[in-house]
């Protein structure tokens, strides 16, 4: 687990390795423990190291046996094992344990194809070929690794971050309009953009083959979720497939752990990893407010499975002792409301373990998710997404992410502001085409039935945009590095595909799910509604609002051009004292806010120094 950088330009030797090393010093939370560098002509390749697989020797950057295939990693390679084996048994001479070690003789042997083709992890990955001037850079199948560039004439640079990349003075850092429009209506931006009109994301299940010579660049996929055929799956086979993805995530040189909040998707988790790691550590988050508070079934869960349990309380005070500190963790705004106790718990679990797992991606692939419901007990609904779906666009159903009939995106997820609302804050509509949403668009049409096509939209959207920036950012500001097991190649492609009775009924979520956990957990956790984390949100933000003194100054974002104070500060103050304010909108606009504030005066102190 790390953070890279890279940069190709033409620059002194000792001139390159001063700003690598500044650009590294952007992300040393991601990795305290060591650093590599590899300068040569005019590319400089950096990482920052936590270690956690092969914790004496594996270092990067690591090559192949000739030198002349250059490898780095921010993630880990599941399946390193197994490649390693068969790779040995192509000639491959390794040197150390590391599972990076394997990239580079991969490549190799199979190409960068071959290579992506058999790996199962998650990362983001620079590979270097020296022979024919290229590089490659691929980050892994469900965006669980973040993976950023920047191109601007005859520069190029890529990072684990948006602060590297900032300091680039070439790199163009003004706020795009059309992705704070997309973040009003989600609370995160998506797609191959960012908040910056200069710096683009890597796509999960994409690699982008850059040409040193020239600079061009070339983007292609080299993995899309299957939707087709369905194919039933009996419970006993789907836990081999559980407890195989959860085994081959528990494999580390330094202690592991995981998130438990005593619903089925962790406590399946904890309960597949406590029959390999006897009494491992397991750590959940609760509230004062018994409202609030679950953390009694993650109780009930760790003694059932004899797990050495941690219980932590999070309050207002918390709230807003972490919110600074949680915006600077940030790359771009992100208004999720379980940011805060997700830091809180990553911090936490650190004092003890290196590794977690956690239960993210279940609800996508299993559907989970109450607002599934009317793709399966609607019929005329579904009547509708099926007209769309064929090509005959019946009226009112989903035709874009962010701007359909129903203020929703086409999984059913519901905005946080229509169309109109986001145009009183950033005036006319904003023209802004984006190539990714029609392909996005395209995908959805793939899909066999509607509760597909909407749990496939959030894979590609809420899932690698929110749920694991959240997890990723959390858990590296604190240096701690988070696994999901739903998210294994395997096991994905069978969740996807199973019918829509073993997925959701018109009154049951996660059908085959809950016939796995009926076998491992009590019977108090498998009949449980999901929960997730619902905080007290108004009373804090309330509180928060009415200490940052005036809300004019606050809200003057003054690099969003677009962006009127006046009409955000009236919005504000309406939802303050309205009987049901809208808190996703209110922690939205603040973490905006704070985010403004918080990078462009870190990046201004940067530059001065």
């Amino acid at each position: 687990m790390c953070g890279i950088v890279g940069l190709c330009d033409r620059m002194e030797p000792n001139q390159a390795r001063r700003l690598l090393r500044r650009l590294l010093a952007t992300m040393e939370s991601r990795g305290p423990d060591g650093s590599g560098e590899f300068v040569e002509d005019y590319i400089v390749m950096g990482m920052r190291r936590l270690a956690v697989i092969d914790v004496e020797g594996g270092g990067q950057p690591l090559l192949s046996r000739d030198g002349q295939v250059v490898a780095f990693q921010n993630g880990e390679i599941y399946n390193h094992v197994a490649l390693r084996r068969e790779l040995e048994q192509q000639g491959a001479a390794f040197r150390t344990a590391s599972d990076t070690e394997v990239l580079a003789h991969g490549y190799g042997h199979w190409g960068i194809d071959g290579l992506l083709a058999k790996l199962d992890g998650m990362y983001a990955i620079a590979i270097l070929d020296r022979r024919n001037q290229q590089l490659h850079l691929a980050r892994d199948r469900f965006g669980e690794k973040p993976l950023y560039y920047s191109a601007a004439g005859n520069k190029f640079a890529y990072s684990s971050n948006t602060k590297a990349l900032a300091l680039l003075p070439w790199v163009d850092c003004d706020i795009a309009a059309g992705s704070v429009d997309r973040y009003l209506a989600l609370h995160y931006v998506p797609g191959r953009r960012t908040i910056f009109k200069g710096i683009q994301r890597v796509l999960p299940g994409e690699r982008l083959t850059v040409s040193l010579r020239s600079l061009t660049l070339h983007h292609e996929r080299y993995y899309s979720p299957a939707v087709r055929p369905i194919v039933p799956l009996d419970t006993r086979t789907l836990l081999e497939r559980i407890e195989q993805a959860v085994t081959s995530r528990l494999v580390a040189d330094v202690p592991v752990g995981v998130f438990l909040s005593g619903g089925i998707d962790s406590s399946i988790v904890a309960s597949l990893a406590a029959r390999h790691h006897p009494a491992i550590d397991t750590f959940s988050m609760g509230f004062k407010d018994a409202r609030y508070d679950e953390s009694v079934h993650a109780e009930v869960v760790a003694r059932a499975i004899g797990s050495s349990h941690h219980h932590f309380t999070f309050d207002e005070t918390a709230f807003h002792d972490l919110l600074p500190t949680v915006v600077e963790g940030l790359d771009e705004p992100l208004g999720d409301q379980a940011l805060l106790p997700t830091y809180w718990l990553c911090r936490e679990a650190k004092r003890y373990v290196t590794v977690v797992l956690s239960g993210e991606g279940a609800d996508e692939m299993f559907a989970g998710y109450d607002y599934y419901g009317p793709m399966v007990s609607r019929r005329s609904w579904c009547a509708g997404l099926r007209a769309w779906v064929s090509g005959r666009r019946a009226a009112g159903a989903p035709h874009s992410l962010c701007d359909n009939a129903w203020p929703m995106t086409p999984s059913g997820f519901p905005l946080v502001m229509d169309s109109g609302g986001r145009r009183v804050l950033l005036g006319e509509p904003v023209h802004d085409p984006d190539p990714w949403e029609r392909s996005l668009l395209s995908s959805l049409d793939d899909a066999e039935n509607p509760l597909q096509r909407a749990t496939l939209a959030d894979v590609l959207t809420w899932l690698p945009d929110d749920l694991l920036v959240k997890l990723d950012r959390m858990a590296m500001a604190n240096s701690l590095e988070g696994r999901a097991p739903f998210l294994s190649p395997d096991l994905v492609d069978s969740a996807l595909r199973l019918p829509e009775v073993q997925r959701m009924t018109g009154t049951q979520t996660k059908i085959a799910l809950r016939e796995v956990a009926a076998l491992l957990l009590p019977q108090a956790i498998v009949g449980r509604k999901k929960h997730g984390f619902i905080l007290p949100m108004a009373k804090w933000i309330q509180q928060w609002l009415g200490r940052v003194g005036d809300l004019r100054d606050y809200f003057n974002l003054h690099r969003i051009k677009e962006f009127d104070v006046d009409a955000a500060v009236s919005l504000v103050e309406r939802e303050l004292v309205a009987d049901r304010p809208n808190e996703r909108l209110l922690f939205s606009l603040v973490i905006l806010a704070e985010w403004h504030h918080s990078f462009f005066s870190r990046m201004a102190a940067d530059f001065r120094s």
